[in-house]
């Protein structure tokens, strides 16, 4: 069974490829360290979502 962050992680790297990004520059645009959205992608990491002001 599928956890909800690997479901999450798949879906950041199909969007992420869709647009013909690296990880490197979804990281920039983000404000992320690649490291993390690696981690991401991999389902290793948690991921907190704020809204912002």
């Amino acid at each position: 069974m599928q956890t909800i962050r690997s479901r999450l992680g798949e879906r950041v790297r199909h969007l992420r490829t869709h647009l013909g990004w690296s990880q490197e520059k979804l990281a920039e645009k983000a404000g992320l360290h690649p490291t993390y959205v690696g981690g991401i992608e991999r389902g290793e990491r948690n991921v907190f979502l704020t809204r912002e002001k």
